[in-house]
């Protein structure tokens, strides 16, 4: 049957239907059967839920408020000169920006959440609606199905006049046009649907990283505090003794990077004279992993917020670890230099690879290889500490290029 062959049965289908619910004394009306879309959630619950979203929100302003203000002390007390009050000045300013931090990440997971739960009514709702008109429309055309095969000449006669048949016609057009409408909005609701599940998913990702960044900065709070108690600690509250350790560490500082510089250069420039035979020469440019299981960032590479930055620059990534973690090499490489307790980087390891990188892992506890041995990617070197000038355990993981450090998360994966 071509398509207008069954568009005008359709038609006479659905006009008998008319017809027949007329004669019956049951008046079939076509809006009956697309009743208004499945009713929503109790408004109350959405109003309450959004009233808590907006106050959420309005605390979340209040601790971004707070929290640059902290940042305006920090950057104004550095401007100050550098004395044991104004250091601690600073620590207590980052401590209780620390504070604010975790504050707002539990604040901002809180308002993830709800908007988790807001999601969810929504998609309730939206299957609800999808269900009740899949079930409206399958209810017709089970109707309609039924009166098909119905002999039309009959109903013809059981209506009072022609004009009360083709009356019919009309409501029959009306009623495909609906049946379309109905359809279009399933479809509408469907894609809706889809929508609001990716929102979802997408929400879930987002307080899964608030609540890791929350780790992530509670660790570095309890760095923090360690700093402080590790400044008080070694100057005795005495300004004479700050300004002392600090002349010690800026001239501990030069001293480290020169060696490690000079040391860097004289061992590339006398591998390169072995030539071929050298094992270290066939080593390609380098490519890093992580030093430690942990991916965990106390302090970035020249981090804003290092306690001593208006002394001197944070020159790697500090990870947060426990003491006696394991260490590994980042690439294979050749081990430069091995040192113990030294001022600065405490006990450490430096690697030369392929392509000018260096790598140095400081503050070690105990360290498993020797100077002028080969290492592969991932092997064990050592285990994480807090020797030389570190106030906690952890790893100070530091990245060379030609001699100059650079930022390690730029190399890592």
């Amino acid at each position: 049957m071509n398509s207008h062959g069954w568009k005008v049965r359709s038609a006479l289908t659905v006009a008998a239907l008319f017809c027949l619910t007329a004669v019956s004394g049951v008046f079939v009306f076509y809006p009956n059967f697309f009743a208004k879309a499945a009713e929503g959630p109790d408004q109350s619950v959405v109003s309450d839920l959004n009233k808590q979203i907006d106050e959420q929100r309005a605390k979340i302003d209040a601790l971004t408020a707070k929290i640059t203000e902290y940042n305006e002390n920090i950057k104004s007390t550095r401007q100050e000169a550098a004395t044991l009050k104004t250091q601690i000045k600073i620590i207590d300013n980052q401590v209780g920006k620390t504070n604010m931090e975790i504050t707002l990440k539990e604040e901002q997971a809180k308002e993830v959440q709800l908007q988790i739960e807001q999601t969810g009514m929504q998609i309730g709702q939206l299957e609800a609606q999808m269900l009740k008109e899949k079930d409206q429309l399958s209810n017709l055309l089970r109707l309609i199905s039924r009166y098909e095969d119905k002999n039309y000449i009959n109903i013809l006669l059981a209506n009072d006049s022609f004009s009360d048949f083709f009356d019919q016609v009309k409501y029959s057009t009306d009623l495909q046009e609906e049946m379309q409408r109905t359809l279009n909005r399933i479809k509408e609701t469907n894609a809706k649907l889809t929508g609001q599940k990716e929102d979802l998913e997408g929400q879930r990702e987002d307080l899964s990283a608030i609540l890791n960044k929350l780790d992530d900065t509670k660790a570095v709070l309890v760095s923090q505090k360690q700093d402080k108690n590790q400044l008080v600690a070694a100057t005795n509250k005495s300004e004479k003794k700050f300004q002392a350790l600090v002349t010690d560490l800026k001239k501990e500082q030069a001293a480290a990077n020169a060696l490690v510089t000079a040391l860097e250069k004289k061992l590339r420039a006398e591998l390169a004279k072995k030539g071929s035979a050298e094992k270290f020469n066939s080593l390609g440019n380098a490519v890093l992993v992580w030093p430690t299981v942990s991916h965990r960032i106390t302090s970035t590479f020249h981090d804003a917020d290092y306690p001593y930055r208006n002394l001197f620059e944070h020159s790697g990534l500090d990870i947060g670890v426990g003491k006696g973690t394991a260490v590994k090499a980042a690439e294979a490489g050749y081990v430069a230099k091995v040192a113990y307790n030294t001022q600065w980087y405490g006990s450490y390891v430096m690697i030369i690879h392929g392509g000018n990188i260096t790598t140095l892992y400081g503050h070690l506890s105990s360290i498993g290889v020797s100077q002028d041995q080969y290492v592969t990617r991932g092997q064990q070197i050592g285990l994480s500490g807090s020797t030389g000038f570190s106030s906690g355990p952890h790893l100070h993981f530091e990245v060379r290029s030609n001699g100059i450090p650079v930022d390690p998360q730029n190399y890592l994966p």
